[in-house]
């Protein structure tokens, strides 16, 4: 229609109009920038005539005056020479300047040219925030090759560590040989088998789990002498107190049973209790003896921790023993189970909580039960899955 090939006309009209004013602009900057070619060219001009005249002046100092005598000429030559340099390094200084100067508004009336004429090329006004400025790219070059130097230098540091972790693995290797072969060697001085060789590490395991039983050991011997001088000394108070003639039968050796403690504790007894100097040295020696109970039976609950603490680190160093046997394949462990007798139970039910598992089946034969004496006739035994974790937290 009529409207819309008017509207066209105008468009292009006015994308003309656009056009040749870019011309124009571009014409104006062609000549600007030839304007400073020629500038440039004069300025190269009158530098390398500045520099003819410098050569000339240099070679005429360098021959002197021939009126002069030698040592003079030398001396003046000299002098002349620093003082034309210093001078002359101090207009180049300023020169330097000034062409880093120009250079800098150069490179800007460039930066500012390409982008016109990559909004003229393309018609969008937004171009400069899309594309890539000259001095951008460059930085991003930079940055591009820093960033292949430390790769390079990340590479290095990888194939030095690869070759470290290589020099482990193989120093690894060569000292399990030499424990191999000192295992062979032990083995063969202390007549061991030669198909089943002695561990050096399993002996060391036994050795310290036997020396810390045989201290535990020397505890209790050292309790029990106590416990017999205690009794001993009661039986000799007993034994004088009947030949003396005493026939008080209120009266305290220092070892009491329950049926005596509930006696003499009773109500009715208390309440007939005379307030006299006897019974008061009979309550101060029940106290006593109270309090003596009361200290073995926590030297015997001390005991008892301290062996459990063994037993726990014990049974830590034998799991930790076939999980390395498991890893290098030697052994195959499928499930960790711990038979308890029936009379340690209700001690594990105390001190553990776990979900515990009643077998309906006896022990085996080949099983290793201490105290066996102790365990009740149907023999029925606790099949516990504990770790030794819940084994040292139950022995503290």
């Amino acid at each position: 229609t009529l409207p819309e090939i008017q509207t066209c006309h105008y468009t292009l009209s006015q994308w003309e109009q656009y056009k040749k004013e870019a011309l124009l602009i571009l014409s104006k900057e062609l000549d600007t920038c030839q304007q400073e070619r020629d500038q440039y060219k004069l300025m190269a001009n009158q530098l390398r005539e500045h520099h003819q005249g410098l050569k000339k002046k240099y070679r005429e100092l360098i021959d002197g005056d021939p009126s002069l005598p030698p040592e003079k000429r030398n001396q003046v030559n000299l002098a002349q020479l620093l003082r034309n340099a210093r001078e002359r390094g101090k207009q180049l200084a300023e020169e330097v300047k000034e062409l880093n100067q120009r250079l800098a508004e150069a490179q800007g009336d460039n930066k500012l040219l390409r982008m016109t004429i990559t909004r003229q090329r393309l018609g969008d006004e937004e171009v400069g925030a899309r594309h890539f400025p000259a001095h951008e790219r460059e930085d991003l070059v930079h940055q591009l090759e820093k960033a292949g130097l430390q790769m390079e230098e990340l590479e290095n540091s990888v194939k030095a560590l690869t070759d470290e972790l290589e020099d482990v693995k193989a120093e690894r290797g060569v000292f399990s040989e030499k424990a191999e072969r000192l295992n062979l060697e032990l083995n063969h001085i202390l007549g061991g088998h030669e198909t089943r060789i002695i561990d050096v590490d399993a002996l060391c395991m036994e050795n310290r789990y036997l020396h810390e039983r045989f201290n535990q050991v020397q505890e209790e011997v050292n309790l029990l002498k106590s416990n017999i001088m205690k009794y001993k000394t009661a039986l000799e108070r007993r034994k004088s107190s009947k030949l003396s003639g005493k026939s008080n039968s209120s009266a305290l050796t220092g070892v009491l049973s329950a049926k005596q403690v509930q006696e003499l504790l009773s109500e009715e007894q208390g309440c007939s209790l005379p307030a006299t100097p006897q019974s008061i040295s009979d309550l101060k020696s029940l106290a006593t003896a109270l309090l003596e109970t009361i200290h073995e039976k926590n030297l015997v609950i001390q005991h008892q921790r301290h062996t459990n603490r063994i037993l726990g680190n014990r049974v830590a160093e034998l799991e930790r023993k076939l999980k390395t046997l498991e890893v290098s394949g030697l052994w195959s462990l499928p499930v960790c189970v711990l038979y308890i007798p029936p009379f340690l139970a209700h001690a594990f039910h105390c001190v553990m909580p776990v979900q515990t598992l009643v077998s309906s089946q006896k022990l085996p034969s080949h099983t290793h039960r201490p105290n066996a004496t102790s365990i009740p006739a149907q023999g029925h035994s606790l099949c516990i899955h504990v770790t030794c974790w819940d084994l040292l937290t139950c022995c503290t």
